[in-house]
């Protein structure tokens, strides 16, 4: 059920607040080719938001690599970001941003990336404007288990009745449901057949602006 007042918003950050997802897989496939592996896009992007280390070793037993290289493979996927990223916000989301942080919502990154690539790739007055960042090492367990979302609700002093989450990936929005929080998903990297276990699904960022002006107007 959608929140009758919000008080609260956790957004994934990576294809939803920031345009990264393309930088990412390049970092992914850049890893996987040092062992072999020509990587392609359908054997990443529907594992958006699983822990890092998962992903590497779902590669391993995939392609036949040792899982002890698993975090291996996560440290040169990281370099290979850093490197090569070109960091792009989605038009509109700084400044909605601001606009929720002078409506008083408390607001919260939830995310599979490392605190470390955070802090080096994103603007930190960015960053800042945040209640809480929930990183994909503050929990044992990553998406599609809800304990991100749920220490993330938990940050914001908030019941789930009183906060939304905004994601773009299947694992994303079952982490979001499984945390018992109503989901809104964007179509930013997945075609909406993909997401369907959100409560809405919509188009860009920008219809996202709309149908939550319209929510906090209330």
């Amino acid at each position: 059920m959608k929140p009758n007042k919000i008080k609260g918003i956790l957004f994934d950050f990576d294809g939803v607040l920031a345009k990264t997802m393309e930088d990412t897989f390049h970092a992914w496939r850049l890893a996987m080719n040092d062992y072999g592996v020509e990587l392609r896009e359908e054997e990443y992007y529907p594992l958006e938001g699983m822990p890092m280390k998962e992903i590497a070793g779902r590669y391993c037993k995939k392609f036949g690599i040792n899982n002890s290289l698993a975090e291996e493979i996560v440290n040169k996927k990281e370099k290979y970001y850093l490197k090569n990223h070109h960091f792009e916000f989605y038009p509109g989301v700084e400044e909605f941003i601001d606009y929720l942080k002078n409506k008083k919502i408390r607001i919260g990154v939830v995310t599979a990336a490392l605190i470390d690539r955070l802090e080096k790739s994103v603007p930190k007055n960015f960053l800042g404007k945040f209640d809480t960042i929930i990183s994909g090492e503050k929990t044992s367990r990553g998406k599609p288990f809800p304990d991100q979302y749920l220490k993330g609700l938990s940050e914001l002093k908030l019941k789930e009745n009183e906060c939304i989450v905004v994601e773009n990936s299947p694992l994303g929005i079952q982490a979001a449901k499984n945390a018992g929080l109503y989901c809104i998903a964007i179509c930013s990297t997945l075609d909406k057949s993909y997401l369907k276990e959100a409560d809405e699904i919509i188009g860009t960022f920008n219809d996202l602006k709309n149908n939550l002006n319209a929510l906090l107007k209330k």
